[in-house]
């Protein structure tokens, strides 16, 4: 990357970290889906704490974070243990139900993000999430998310030995976070507590925009679970990675420019109820965060086709859209700071 373009990157970051600056969820700006699936307990001690970690999440997705019922979607080993919640079993013929059915429903630009929560294995390099009948793989899932073609993908796997799924579903437009880094790591993980408080509460937020990034929520549960041994005085047994340049190998450490690109650029909504609120009674700043997140699908778009454009052409177009990022990140701080 040329130092020009280094520049305008930084000019409009600048504008993506400024607080506010985010769509609603109710304007033509992408909708985020959710599915979540807990698997089998072994008993009640993770039973409960499965289903503890799921409803909180959950809550935070439609009570914090706005999505509407009709987005969300909880599977789980018992739906009769929260039926109001809970929408059905968490089968591998259901997971291949709903998704399929998601995948029908769901808009071209919309994010779709699948949480797993249980108990995993590891044989070779494949993981597998424990769930009542036949258990679900990488290779599974990596089946029925071809149906998604064009959406922005994003799976946490937050299980022990998940480390498998990072190879089987690597994939352009798609963000894949495991709780660990090989199939190896067999012990019970702590990151799910971690990444679920990472959006109940407001300690992931690090650029104070009232939202929080995939990115953001991986870095603080990563950090939280090694905080969480040394004061146990433990061996750490868990390293969490995040995939989301379809290398297949993650990383540990991602950044905005490299692994951790498009998880930075993912959110569980697309706003904080209070700015969709303003932008609602707004039609100007409406119009400026509608093409905000316009601009910001371009930038997906073409840094997916990165692989099939001269180097020259890619950067100037690259740009192009960083530079009307830049200038409509600083009409809408404007627009803010001015109502």
């Amino acid at each position: 990357m040329t130092r020009a373009l280094i520049a305008v990157a930084t000019l409009a970051l600048a504008g993506l970290l400024a607080p506010g600056a985010a769509g609603a969820q109710e304007s033509g700006a992408p909708s985020t889906h959710l599915l979540v699936v807990t698997g089998l307990g072994g008993g009640d001690e993770f039973a409960d704490l499965f289903h503890a970690q799921a409803a909180a999440f959950v809550d935070a997705a439609r009570d914090r974070w706005g999505l509407p019922a009709s987005h969300v979607i909880w599977l789980a080993e018992d739906p009769a243990v929260d039926p109001e919640r809970i929408r059905g079993r968490s089968t591998r013929e259901e997971i291949e139900h709903q998704l399929t059915a998601l995948a029908g429903r769901t808009r071209p630009d919309d994010m779709v993000l699948i949480l797993l929560i249980g108990h995993g294995t590891g044989s070779g390099e494949e993981s597998r999430l424990n769930l009542p009948g036949p258990d679900l793989s990488g290779a599974d899932l990596a089946k029925w998310l071809g149906a998604f073609t064009t959406q922005t993908l994003a799976v946490v796997n937050t299980a022990s030995a998940s480390g498998g799924f990072v190879p089987s579903l690597s994939a352009r437009g798609r963000v894949v976070v495991t709780a660990t880094r090989s199939t190896r790591e067999v012990e019970r993980t702590h990151f799910a507590d971690f990444f679920v408080e990472a959006f109940r509460d407001d300690g992931a937020d690090t650029d104070k925009d009232a939202r929080v990034s995939l990115l953001e929520a991986f870095a603080y549960a990563r950090a939280e679970v090694e905080r969480f041994y040394d004061r146990e005085n433990q061996l750490l047994t868990e390293h969490a990675v995040l995939d989301d340049n379809g290398d297949g190998e993650g990383s540990a450490e991602p950044s905005t420019t490299g692994d951790g690109a498009l998880a930075g650029r993912f959110f569980l909504a697309a706003s904080s109820a209070a700015v969709a609120a303003r932008a609602n009674d707004d039609p100007e700043l409406r119009a400026l965060l509608e093409a905000k997140a316009r601009i910001e699908t371009d930038i997906a778009a073409l840094r997916a086709r990165k692989d099939d454009m001269t180097p020259d052409a890619y950067d100037a177009e690259l740009e192009r859209l960083l530079l009307e990022l830049a200038t409509t990140n600083r009409a809408i701080r404007a627009r803010e700071d001015g109502s």
